[in-house]
């Protein structure tokens, strides 16, 4: 396994503790069948077994390597001030919409998309160098992150937990000393 696939990994494994909504019309061989009362299912990253359909792109090998190898959910996380949203394919139409957008990137010259953040901005790597960049759709990359696809996702840090309301058991009544 490739660098790109084993920090890949180790942040689907992390984003495959969220459940998800299970919709039959779009299955994926990384749902943990049945959904629940609910209609929820666990997800894991699963092995593609397959090729990608990345092969005739001429796109850089980290980016065949990141959308090629697992089927798998969302990992959500930090880098660079930002909040991180990866995503994995998560079956065989997904790929084919993935590999069509990556098609168009490659043919614009700009950077290929591989998270979003809170806001219109994504991460893309740039497909000569392989460095990932801070991008805004419609202008020139805003600033490098990450020297490589590897890099960035090693440096991916687990999204910020939100502050634990007050234990009032805890907390002393006014004019306790």
């Amino acid at each position: 396994m490739d660098d790109v696939a084993r920090a890949l990994l180790a942040l689907l494994e992390r984003g495959a503790a969220e459940r998800v909504e299970h919709d039959p019309e779009w299955p994926s061989p990384c749902e943990v069948l049945p959904p629940d009362h609910h209609g929820m299912v666990n997800w894991r990253p699963v092995p593609m077994d397959r090729p990608s359909g990345f092969d005739e792109i001429p796109v850089h090998p980290s980016v065949r390597e990141f959308y090629g190898t697992f089927w798998g959910g969302t990992a959500a996380g930090r880098h660079s001030g930002e909040s991180v949203g990866l995503s994995a394919a998560w079956n065989a139409e997904d790929v084919a919409r993935i590999a069509r957008s990556v098609r168009e990137q490659v043919a614009a010259g700009v950077p290929e998309y591989v998270a979003h953040t809170s806001s219109d901005w994504y991460f893309g790597v740039d497909n000569a160098t392989g460095a990932v960049w801070l991008c805004e759709p419609g202008y020139p990359p805003i600033r490098q992150v990450a020297p490589s696809l590897a890099a960035f996702l090693v440096e991916v840090q687990r999204p910020a937990e939100p502050a634990a309301a007050p234990d009032p058991a805890r907390e002393s009544a006014p004019g306790d000393a």
